[in-house]
C-alpha cells in the first residue's frame, strides 16, 4: 500500500504540476494493484465489461473462421452475437450473459456494424479473389487468407478495432467517466443495494474493466486484452502503462477517500491517456503500412491488414467528447490522405500517409519526437 498526498503527478508525456500549498483533501491510500475492499470483501466488480470483451473475442474468432474459409460467414449469426440473442448469441457463444454489445455501441455506429455483417456474408458467399472493386480473399505473406471488402478493408480488423472504439472507448469516455456516473454529486456513501460498492465506485471500476488489463498490471503483462495490448505496445515510447494504471488506482482511492479534486484530476488523465494511445497506435499502423507498401505486391495483403487497423484507430478518435483533434481533420485524414479505397494507394508515392501522420502529430505534439519509431 502506498500513501498519496493529493497533488497531480508526473506521467510520461503528460506533465501536471503540484502545488505544495494546495490542501485538496486527505491523504490517499493507493494500492499497488486494482484491489479495493470493504469489510474484508472486494468492492470491485466489472463482470459486464468482462462479458463484452469475451463476446468481442468470440465474434472475432467467428470472423477468423471465415478468413480461413472454414465457414461461410452469416450475417444473421453475426447480428445474433452482436445483440446476444437468447443470452448466448443464439447458441453461438460459449457462455451465457444478459449483456450485449449492440446496446453499448456509440449510437451513430450501430448501422455501421450491421452493414458490415451483411457485406461480410456477401463476400464470404461469393468466395472470389479480392481485387480493386471486388470483395474477396487475399493471401498474406505467411500463406493464410483473409477476407476484405471491395475497398480492401479487412472485415475481421474492421470489426474488432471498430468495437474497441465504438463500444469500449465510447463507454469509458461518454458513459462511465462522465459527471452522470462519477461526478461529485453521484452517490458515494450508501452502498448500491446488496452490493459491496457505492454507485460511484462501481462506475469507475466499470471504466477500468473496458481496458482489459489484469489487476496487477503493469507488473503483470500476461493475458492482455484489446486496449491493454495497445497501451502496452506503445508503452516504451509514451509511458502509457503507468500513466493509465496510476490514474485508475489513484482515482479509485480518491473516491474511497471522497477526495473529489484528485478523482477529477485522474479522470482527465484517463481521457488524455486513452486518446494518446489511440493516436499513437494509428501512427504505428500507418508506419507499418508504408513499409509494407514499399515492399511491393508480395506484401500487399499485409499492408491491407495494417491499413485496416490504422484506419479504425483513427476513426475511433471521433469518440471522445474532449478530443484534441477535430472531426474535420479526422475526415480529411480518412477521406483524403488515406482514402476509402486502399487499393488506390500507390506503392511509389506514400506522401498521403506521411500527411496523415503529420496531422495526427499536429493534434498530439507529444508524439512528434517518437512518430518515426512508433
Amino acid at each position: 500500500m502506498k500513501f498519496f498526498f493529493p497533488c497531480l503527478f508526473l506521467s510520461a508525456l503528460i506533465v501536471l504540476s503540484c502545488n505544495d500549498d494546495d490542501d485538496s483533501g486527505p491523504a490517499l491510500q493507493v494500492p499497488d494493484t486494482y484491489e479495493f475492499t470493504r469489510n474484508g470483501q472486494s468492492s470491485v466488480y466489472y463482470g459486464g465489461q468482462t462479458d463484452r470483451l469475451n463476446q468481442t473475442s468470440e465474434i472475432k474468432a467467428y470472423f477468423q473462421k471465415g478468413d480461413k474459409k472454414e465457414i461461410v460467414l452469416d450475417a444473421e449469426t453475426l447480428l445474433a452475437m452482436y445483440e446476444n440473442a437468447g443470452g448466448d448469441g443464439d447458441g453461438n457463444f460459449s457462455f451465457t450473459s444478459d449483456r450485449q454489445l449492440k446496446d453499448k455501441t456509440f449510437p451513430a455506429d450501430v448501422a455501421f456494424f450491421e452493414d458490415l455483417f451483411i457485406d461480410a456474408e456477401n463476400a464470404s458467399v461469393a468466395g472470389l479473389s479480392a481485387a480493386n472493386g471486388t470483395a474477396g480473399y487475399i493471401t498474406r505473406k505467411n500463406g493464410s487468407t483473409m477476407l476484405v471488402d471491395a475497398n480492401g478493408h479487412e472485415f475481421t480488423q474492421t470489426f474488432e478495432k471498430g468495437i474497441m472504439g465504438s463500444v469500449f472507448l465510447h463507454q469509458i469516455f461518454n458513459v462511465y467517466m462522465t459527471d452522470s456516473r462519477v461526478g461529485d454529486e453521484v452517490e458515494n456513501t450508501e452502498l448500491d443495494g446488496a452490493n459491496n460498492y457505492t454507485p460511484m465506485e462501481h462506475h469507475w471500476d466499470e471504466a477500468f474493466g473496458y481496458w482489459g488489463v489484469p489487476v496487477d498490471f503493469p507488473n503483470n503483462t500476461q493475458n492482455l486484452r484489446f486496449f491493454a495490448n495497445y497501451s502496452n505496445g506503445r508503452d516504451p515510447l509514451i509511458g502509457s502503462n503507468k500513466m493509465l494504471m496510476d490514474a485508475f488506482l489513484t482515482g479509485r482511492a480518491a473516491i474511497v477517500a471522497k477526495n473529489y479534486p484528485v478523482k477529477n484530476e485522474q479522470r482527465e488523465i484517463i481521457y488524455k491517456g486513452f486518446e494518446l494511445v489511440t493516436a499513437a497506435t494509428a501512427i504505428h499502423y500507418l508506419n507499418t503500412a508504408k513499409e509494407l507498401l514499399g515492399e511491393g505486391e508480395s506484401s500487399f495483403g499485409e499492408a491491407l491488414h495494417a491499413l485496416s487497423e490504422g484506419y479504425m484507430f483513427i476513426r475511433a478518435l471521433r469518440i471522445s467528447p474532449k478530443k484534441r483533434i477535430s472531426d474535420a481533420t479526422i475526415n480529411e485524414i480518412l477521406e483524403t490522405h488515406i482514402g476509402e479505397n486502399f487499393w488506390e494507394l500507390p506503392e511509389t508515392d506514400l506522401s498521403g500517409l506521411d500527411e496523415a501522420i503529420d496531422l495526427l502529430v499536429d493534434a498530439f505534439p507529444e508524439l512528434a519526437n517518437v512518430k518515426d519509431a512508433l
